[in-house]
Parts: structure tokens; sequence; C-alpha cells
């Protein structure tokens, strides 16, 4: 593999998680904030920035607004009760077919400060619940080697599975 290039690893699942919904930690307060442009680009610069995260951020705010007004998609932000960004979700709910509905977690992160704490396993659960019950008959999202060293081992945890692993160069994902 030449220097620069990212193992890209995509992950996914076909059942709702099986156990009990994770309680949510009275720390963390989840809101949606679908289409909100300003609320987005906050959060994915607070999750996002640590990993080199720079897709949204080449697109004019009429296109990321573009983005954001899709149908089905659906974005959420954890915050702590200061209103500190602590959490991101961007998810397609619209990713699959009428034949075979399914959703893409596009984003997913924890800002650095709540790292360590459980909550990406309570921010994913949710997550892939709220997709099963709108209606996914599958779930999948993908992780790099630019993203946090754990994520994999959290998607597995979560009950997803790999599906396939490619290469590319840094800018051609953008």
């Amino acid at each position: 593999m030449s220097p620069g290039r990212v193992i890209f690893s995509w992950f996914g699942t076909d059942q709702a998680p099986a156990d009990p919904p994770r309680p949510q930690p009275a720390d963390l307060h989840l809101a949606r904030a679908d289409g909100d442009v300003d609320t987005y680009l906050a959060a994915y610069r607070a999750v996002g920035g640590p990993h080199g995260w720079s897709r949204r951020l080449t697109l004019t705010r009429d296109q990321l607004q573009a983005v954001l007004d899709r149908p089905g998609r659906r974005v959420l932000i954890a915050r702590d009760a200061a209103g500190t960004v602590l959490g991101f979700v961007e998810l397609d709910l619209a990713h699959g077919t009428p034949a075979s509905p399914a959703a893409e977690i596009v984003h997913f992160g924890l800002a650095p400060a709540a790292q360590g704490r459980g909550w990406g396993g309570f921010l994913l659960d949710h997550v892939l619940r709220l997709a099963f019950d709108a209606g996914a008959g599958q779930v999948v999202l993908h992780t790099d080697t630019t993203d946090h060293p754990r994520a994999v081992g959290a998607y597995l945890k979560a009950g997803l599975r790999l599906l396939r692993v490619t290469t590319a160069e840094p800018d051609d994902w953008n």
C-alpha cells in the first residue's frame, strides 16, 4: 500500500439490537438537528476535526443544505447540560430502495472529551434502533484508518459485521 492510502472498512447488520435499549446517560442530551446547517457544521467540526473530516467542509452552504434536506436524512447531536457537543450522527434512512430499504450511518462519532465513557455504545445502539424502527432492513456504515482506533471494536461489539475492506487515496472519498 502506498504512503497516504486509507483503509476503509464497511460494516452492516440486518438485525436490530436484540438486547433491551441501553439507558441514556443522565448527562448526555440528544436532539435532532435535521436541516440545520450551522448546528450540523459545529458538531461535524467538534467530532470530526481531530480525525481530519473534511467532506462536508468543501461544500457550499447551499450544497450542504441540499444534502441535509434529502428525504430520510436525520442528524442527531449529543450535548452535555452546558450545550457542549459530545457526539454527532448523520443518518440516511433512504439509503436503500423501496424493495430493499436500508439506512446508512454516514457520520458517527464522539468529541474527544466524551470518549471512554460508554456513550458511543449508547449512541450507536440508539441510532441502530432508530434506523430499524424507521423500516430499514439493513444498516451499513464505514470507518477508515483516519478515524478513532477503537471504532472497529465498537462496531463489532454493537453486532455489526465486517462486509468489505477497500483502500483509497485520502482525497478519493471526498
